[in-house]
C-alpha cells in the first residue's frame, strides 16, 4: 500500500481505500467522484493491484495492470461509433479519428461486462470492472448497468465520475462514495513542475498559462488537457477568440472555422473555457447561458455551424 504516497492531496479517499484493504472487507462497487485530473484513474490502479497481487509477483501484476493485459480486469471508456465499428475514447484520441458527437457508454459494452462476470477469474479471487467517465452511460446502458450491479456478489466494479449527479440515484446508492477533491495551488503547481507533458509553452503567454491554470479549478490533470486542448487550436484561430468580433459577416465566419477545424469534444471544450472567462472577466450571466444552450444543441447533435453561428450572433447582441 506504499504506493498510495505517491496520490497527492487524497487524504480521505486513500484512508478508505487502505482501511478497505487492511481490514478485507471490499466492497462489491466504488464510486470514485471528483475532479477531472486530481489521481482519481492513478488511485484506482493503486487499489486494485494491493486486491490482484496476493498470489502474484507484484510487479508482474502491476506491469499487467497498466498495460490493460490482467485477464481478471476490464477497464470501459466512452466509446463512439466510427464507421458501424465502436471505437474508444483513448484510441480515438490516439489515432486523430474526427467524430461529430460525444462519446458514450454503449448496452453492447455492459452486455460485455455480464460476459466478463460470468467467467470465473483466472489469477485472482475476483473479476474487476473499472468504468472510466460513467456520467457519459446512456439511458439503456444506465438500466443494464444497474441490474448487474444488484445481481453482482463476486465481481468489484469502480466507477469513475467527476458528475455524480448525473448518474441514477440507485446505482450511487448502491456505490461506496470515495470522494476526490480539488488540489490548492501548491500541490498543482508542484506537479506541474514535475510533468513531463508541459513541454510545449513556448508561444503561449504567461498570461494565458495562468488562465489555463485557474481554468482547471485545482485539477493538476485537467490544467494539462486544457494546454492540449489549446494548443490543439491553430494559431489564426487563437488569436481571432482572443478578441472581440463585432462585424456579423466576422461572426458567421469564426463560427465556419471554428466547425471546420474543431471536433465536437474540442468544441464542447471551447464552450466551458469560454463560459468560465465570460463570468471571470465580466461577471456576464446572459453569455454563460446562451454558451450552455449551445452546449445542448451540439449534444442533440443539430448541425454545429448553425447552433454556432446563432449563438456568436446573439452573444454579439448582448453586448
Amino acid at each position: 500500500m506504499d504506493n498510495f504516497q505517491n496520490i497527492c492531496g487524497q487524504d480521505l479517499a486513500i484512508k478508505i481505500l487502505k482501511s478497505a484493504i487492511s481490514k478485507e472487507h471490499i466492497s462489491h462497487a466504488y464510486l470514485f467522484s471528483g475532479p477531472e485530473g486530481v489521481g482519481r484513474k492513478k488511485t484506482a490502479k493503486i487499489f486494485i493491484e494491493a486486491i490482484l497481487d496476493k498470489n502474484q509477483e507484484k510487479e508482474s501484476t502491476k506491469r499487467k495492470i497498466n498495460s490493460n493485459n490482467h485477464p481478471d480486469l476490464l477497464w470501459v471508456e466512452p466509446s463512439y461509433i466510427v464507421q458501424g465499428q465502436s471505437i474508444s475514447q483513448t484510441k480515438a484520441k490516439l489515432d486523430s479519428i474526427s467524430t461529430k458527437s460525444p462519446p458514450q457508454i454503449r448496452l453492447n459494452q455492459i452486455k460485455e461486462i455480464i460476459e466478463f462476470l460470468g467467467k470465473k477469474p483466472f489469477e485472482s479471487e475476483r473479476s474487476i470492472v473499472i468504468i472510466e467517465d460513467i456520467e457519459r452511460i446512456n439511458e439503456s446502458a444506465s438500466n443494464a448497468l444497474l441490474k448487474t450491479l444488484e445481481e453482482t456478489y463476486t465481481g468489484l466494479f469502480i466507477l469513475i465520475t467527476q458528475r455524480p449527479e448525473k448518474l441514477l440515484s440507485t446505482i450511487r446508492s448502491r456505490c461506496q462514495i470515495v470522494p476526490f477533491t480539488r488540489l490548492n495551488d501548491n500541490q498543482i503547481n508542484k506537479i506541474i513542475e514535475n510533468s513531463e507533458v508541459v513541454q510545449e509553452i513556448d508561444d503561449v503567454p504567461s498570461k494565458k498559462i495562468r488562465e489555463l491554470i485557474d481554468f482547471s479549478y485545482g485539477s493538476p490533470g485537467r490544467y494539462i488537457i486544457n494546454l492540449q486542448y489549446w494548443l490543439s487550436i491553430s494559431t489564426a484561430l487563437r488569436q481571432k477568440l482572443e478578441i472581440q468580433l463585432n462585424n456579423p459577416i466576422e461572426l458567421l465566419k469564426l463560427a465556419k472555422e471554428i466547425t471546420d477545424e474543431l471536433n465536437i469534444e474540442q468544441q464542447l471544450w471551447l464552450i466551458d473555457f469560454q463560459q468560465n472567462r465570460a463570468w471571470i472577466k465580466e461577471k456576464n450571466s446572459n453569455i454563460v447561458i446562451q454558451l450552455e444552450e449551445l452546449r445542448k444543441q451540439l449534444l442533440k447533435f443539430v448541425q454545429p455551424r448553425l447552433a454556432w453561428e446563432v449563438t456568436l450572433l446573439e452573444i454579439n447582441f448582448l453586448n
